[in-house]
């Protein structure tokens, strides 16, 4: 288990390819240090034979651990309560002791009436009873544990069908699943349509910052024809035939320039918060193409070896050419890129009854499971000695408390045998705890 909660950090520390894709490793880490960790599966450890290892073992270990402890426990929940002799009961962590006026019958009566109306289940005899409640509590360790071995079937299911992946499709290309991300021994299917980038956009905030992405994605199956349509975004995906794809990122991809009339396709890089083309004229002039959206116009920067700092030339906007010296120069399109994440979880279903088996369990391991044994001797001359004690493994105390009311509602109809101080004062008196019993007169 520490191994496993090892792996799963160190997957959280790094970037996974499959979820972010291989260039955001790259970004975070550098190209030596993230090449390294590409090859020792860290960068893909959920899909890893060592992290597949971990959870078969896990596995084995819950598996065993239920049906050879947890289950086995669910037979003893038909046996009913012992009767306990008065030195057991006087051996239960709460116990009391009161000395009552009233034939044991009568004594017996009150109590298993009050226990009831405390939502107690008796059973009685002649001269004992048992009282029991919270016994739901005691499934909490086998919901619990069909909880735990549903989440490692859902797990199992998915590490061995499901495909996850991260693809940058630019504007009018689309995105297949030939290189999706699954562990090593993987038994599933890929699907044989793909995803059609129909539109994609970002919306922005006053500021100029982003505010969301979407794109508008449709799915053709291999004959071309169109399986669904839909428009993605961030917290909001696309889902055809068990495959989600979510919005993941968005950029500016490559802008296509013509020079006179013959149209040149640019890649764009980040810079910041704009993007940038370079086009090398000779070894010393570089033209630089700097755009910052979709929609905005594309700023042409000169950079010579004898200028300090790029110089602006002119400014491109899409339909409208302009002359550069003797070169006419247009602007035919800004083509951004959407950055697509996707997975296939066959086992998620499965997964969501284990949890909701597991958020069971713990609910019923809060439910406290009381224990109450009591037992009447016949003393003589009309008195009967009343012992009560009882057993609860959470909120010990206000157990015993609630013990206590119980004991006082039964002895309310009689009269308590008289101390050897003198007539008792009331169930407080006469009723002791931690062992202790009341003092009667011979």
């Amino acid at each position: 288990m520490s191994l496993t909660a090892f792996t799963v950090l160190l997957g959280a520390w790094c970037p996974q390819e499959s979820q972010q894709g291989r260039a955001k490793v790259v970004e975070q880490f550098g190209e030596q240090v993230s090449s390294n960790l590409i090859a020792w599966g860290i960068a893909d450890i959920y899909h890893s034979p060592w992290f597949l290892f971990l959870i078969a073992m896990l596995t084995v270990n819950i598996v065993v651990g239920s049906f050879k402890k947890v289950f086995p426990k669910l037979r003893t929940l038909n046996v009913p309560l012992p009767f306990l002799t008065n030195r057991q009961i006087n051996e239960l962590p709460a116990h009391f002791q009161v000395v009552l006026v009233a034939d044991s019958r009568s004594v017996l009566s009150a109590v298993s009436k009050n226990l009831k109306s405390a939502g107690y289940r008796v059973e009685q005899r002649s001269d004992a009873l048992t009282g029991e409640s919270g016994k739901l509590g005691r499934l909490a360790p086998t919901v619990t544990h069909i909880g735990l071995l549903a989440l490692l079937l859902g797990v199992t299911v998915t590490s061995w069908t499901g495909f996850s992946g991260f693809q940058p499709v630019a504007l009018g290309e689309d995105l297949s699943f030939t290189n999706s991300e699954h562990s090593k021994l993987w038994i599933g299917k890929l699907p044989t349509w793909h995803l059609h980038v129909d539109a994609t956009r970002r919306e922005n905030y006053e500021s100029g910052d982003a505010k969301q992405w979407y794109s508008d994605l449709t799915a053709i199956d291999n004959k071309g024809a169109k399986l669904k349509s839909g428009e993605i975004s961030v917290n909001n995906p696309f889902t055809c035939e068990g495959v989600d794809v979510y919005q993941s990122s968005w950029g500016l991809d490559h802008i296509l320039v013509s020079f006179n009339d013959r149209w040149a396709r640019l890649n764009l890089s980040p810079m910041g918060g704009t993007y940038a083309a370079f086009m090398a004229l000779d070894e010393a002039t570089v033209l630089i193409f700097s755009v910052r959206s979709a929609v905005a116009p594309v700023k042409v920067f000169a950079k010579t070896a004898h200028w300090p700092e790029p110089r602006i030339l002119t400014m491109l906007v899409q339909g409208k050419p302009v002359d550069i010296g003797s070169v006419k120069v247009e602007l035919r399109k800004v083509v951004p890129v959407t950055g697509l994440q996707y997975k296939c979880d066959p086992g998620l279903p499965i997964t969501f009854c284990a949890f909701a088996f597991i958020i069971a369990g713990v609910l019923l391991a809060a439910v406290p499971h009381h224990q109450v044994f009591v037992k009447c001797t016949q003393l003589g001359g009309g008195l009967t000695a009343l012992q009560v004690g009882g057993f609860s493994r959470k909120a010990k105390r206000a157990f015993e408390q609630i013990l206590r009311r119980i004991l006082v509602k039964s002895c309310a109809g009689f009269d308590t045998a008289p101390t050897s101080g003198g007539d008792a004062e009331g169930i407080e008196v006469a009723t002791t705890s931690g062992g202790e019993t009341c003092p009667t007169s011979n």
